[in-house]
């Protein structure tokens, strides 16, 4: 049985320089083409997909002809590795929601056959029912934070004072505000890039970089020009300097995920949120003239506990507990749901699904999986 502490250093591995940390394993679908993969996560993808794209950091498995008679294409599924952990990121992508299920089990079956243990992370409700029948043990400790733009503006309009989500905006729209009084300006640049703009913003993010402070976790780093083609660009300008950056990514026909929204160490306060507002203010009119809502997502935030929901003891949340909130901190990740909270987004449970020998070590190999 693991012993939880809530004590322990869960970001230090003696391990780190052991050559097992990352076993070589068997791949499957390594000889997909990095295009295709990208055109999958722009049609059929899910907010954690779009991490996939950092082919550097995640492998790509593929399902074996016939595996998966449901799908039109052969699903695919995005995952990290170290030491026997097998870390799924998000749903498998597939073209139609009845696969989910073989195409977990065909996934689960590959990951067994290297002698490693898989944990599925980010999972939407559907696929923790198939976990669970599997006999998966599941949680809910993450949620996805997904925007309505109509709301949003609605919310944040001159006429809406006073009345309801005004709680959820108030320090918004006093932010907007700053940014309006500073001379902050937003301008999207998809498709009207230049070297010196290109620089400016590869600059600032290094700038920005270097100003956070603490261990940063994260599914995935922060490259602007990432799968260029398939994203939309908005940069904030101040006395003609750009100061900020906010991407978007299609995670399907009509949905996007903020991937990454960025105010550079130079930039005046209200600049991150101005520049996801225009955004919205941008897709909530793309949305009226498709005759459609058009969700943008903040991806996943955590949640402030762990809760069990399918195939797990009370002793074993109790632990988990303990460890996901000294991890939650130490990681600053509710500061990540304090500011997406301004927007009064709507939270979609997400889980966490495992197997056996959940513990200390599954979850240092996390960490260090995510540990930019």
């Amino acid at each position: 049985m693991d012993v939880f502490d809530a004590d322990v250093d869960y970001f230090d591995d003696a391990a780190d320089d052991d050559a097992t940390a990352f076993p070589t394993i068997k791949t499957a679908g390594q000889d997909l083409d990095k295009t295709t993969v990208a055109a999958i996560v722009a049609k059929y993808g899910n907010s954690s997909a779009t991490a996939w794209l950092e082919f550097e950091r995640y492998r790509i498995w593929q399902a074996e002809p016939g595996q998966v008679p449901e799908s039109s294409f052969l699903p695919i599924q995005g995952y990290m590795i170290r030491k026997k952990w097998v870390f799924a990121w998000g749903n498998p992508l597939v073209s139609d929601r009845k696969a989910l299920d073989s195409t977990a089990k065909a996934f689960t079956e590959w990951v067994r056959s290297q002698g490693l243990v898989p944990v599925w992370c980010c999972i939407d409700g559907d696929l923790e029912k198939s976990m669970a029948k599997l006999g998966w043990s599941t949680v809910d400790c993450i949620y996805e934070d997904v925007l309505h733009p109509e709301h949003v503006i609605q919310m944040t309009s001159a006429g809406n004072k006073g009345k309801e989500g005004q709680h959820a905006v108030k320090d918004l729209k006093k932010n907007l505000r700053r940014a309006e009084k500073a001379g902050v300006t937003i301008q999207e640049a998809t498709g009207k890039w230049n070297d010196n703009m290109r620089q400016q913003v590869n600059d600032g993010i290094e700038r920005w970089k270097k100003s956070r402070a603490g261990p940063q976790i994260a599914s995935t780093t922060f490259v602007a020009f990432t799968d260029e083609p398939h994203r939309r660009y908005w940069l904030a300008y101040h006395e003609n300097k750009i100061v900020g950056i906010l991407i978007l990514t299609p995670t399907g026909k009509l949905s996007y995920l903020i991937k990454n929204c960025a105010s550079f160490p130079d930039a005046p306060r209200g600049t991150s949120e101005t520049l996801i507002h225009h955004g919205l203010e941008v897709v909530q009119k793309e949305g009226r003239a498709a005759g459609q809502e058009i969700p943008v997502s903040f991806g996943i935030t955590a949640s402030d506990g762990v809760k069990p929901v399918s195939n797990l003891s009370g002793w074993k949340i109790m632990s988990l507990s303990k460890v996901y909130h000294s991890v939650s901190m130490g990681a600053g990740l509710f500061r990540r749901a304090d500011f997406r909270s301004k927007f009064d987004s709507e939270h979609q449970p997400m889980y966490v699904a495992y197997t056996d020998g959940f513990g200390v070590d599954t979850i240092r190999s996390l960490l260090k999986v995510l540990k930019k």
